[in-house]
Parts: C-alpha cells; sequence; structure tokens
C-alpha cells in the first residue's frame, strides 16, 4: 500500500510539468517581442487548449504565454519592468495590496541567453506559474493576481499594443 501511495504521489507532482507538453496546448496566436519599440529580441506566443475564443476571453484561462528570446537579458530587468508595468495598468490600491506577491513572484526571473523561454502558464484555479525552460521558478493563486500580471501584455497601456493587438488576433 505504501508503495502504490508513493507511485501516486510521484505522478501527482509530475501533473505540473506535462502541462506544459506541446501537446497540450495549440499556438493561437505569435508576435514579435520588441525591446525599445524596434529592437527585435524574441517572440511571443498564446496558447490554449482549443484556439477561437476572442478578446478578453482569449485570456481566460488556462492559458500558456510564451516568450522566446534570442539575446541575452539580465534577469532583474524583467522584476524591475514587470512592476512598472503592472503599477500603470491597475489602480493605486490594488498595486499596494498585491506589490509584495509582485515582488515575491517577480523574485524568480533568472538572466537569460539567446534560446532561453519564458513561459506563464494560467490555470483554471487561478495558480500562475513562472517557468525558465523546463524549471519552474514561481507560483501565486488568485485570478485577480494573474489578471494583474498579464495586464503587463493586455492591459490598457501594455508593454507593446501592436504585440497585444497581434496576440488578441485584432491584426
Amino acid at each position: 500500500m505504501k508503495t502504490v501511495r508513493a507511485v501516486l504521489l510521484f505522478l501527482m507532482a509530475a501533473l505540473p510539468t506535462t502541462a506544459l507538453a506541446s501537446d497540450t496546448w495549440k499556438t493561437c496566436s505569435e508576435a514579435p517581442v520588441k525591446a525599445l519599440g524596434f529592437i527585435t529580441v524574441g517572440k511571443a506566443a498564446l496558447s490554449k487548449p482549443v484556439c477561437g475564443a476572442a478578446g478578453d476571453t482569449l485570456l481566460a484561462p488556462p492559458l500558456h504565454l510564451e516568450f522566446a528570446y534570442t539575446r541575452a537579458v539580465p534577469g532583474d530587468a524583467f522584476a524591475k519592468a514587470a512592476m512598472v508595468m503592472i503599477e500603470r495598468n491597475i489602480d493605486a490600491q490594488r498595486f499596494s495590496d498585491i506589490a509584495e506577491r509582485l515582488r515575491a513572484f517577480n523574485s524568480g526571473y533568472r538572466d537569460i541567453d539567446d534560446g532561453d523561454r519564458y513561459r506563464l502558464l494560467y490555470l483554471p484555479s487561478g495558480e500562475l506559474q513562472l517557468w525558465l525552460n523546463d524549471e519552474k521558478l514561481a507560483v501565486e493563486h488568485g485570478h485577480e493576481f494573474a489578471d494583474a500580471y498579464l495586464s503587463i501584455w493586455f492591459g490598457k497601456r501594455p508593454y507593446s499594443d501592436a504585440m497585444k493587438e497581434t496576440l488578441l488576433g485584432q491584426r
């Protein structure tokens, strides 16, 4: 019985990793990622189990947002930019309420090189996961947190209007 329990626990621990398997997700849209508005540093891809939704429905979980980079970027640049982008996309009180959680989540960012991939996985439970390649770096819970985090790319004042529109199929 202990062996069966151990095997079940092992299999359950492996489930989040299988959530990143390419056969689980369909790429709905892709867009270039540009720094300073003109230097291409990678490609973003928005994936879901089934494509076809539009607008806000496309952003409902489950959602897989991947950034494949073609240049080195320091980890602290991601963390700092995330804070700035979220703060400009949500109201001051809401930002204040989640600031510590944001800092904790952002502390997962690492320096990256050409070929590295950051992934955000947003699950129906409200869990938001940050991955670098195949390593889970951070986890946070709550749909409000995930919505605030996704405002970096999909808020009223996103990182890039062109990337937002392309990923949402509006271009």
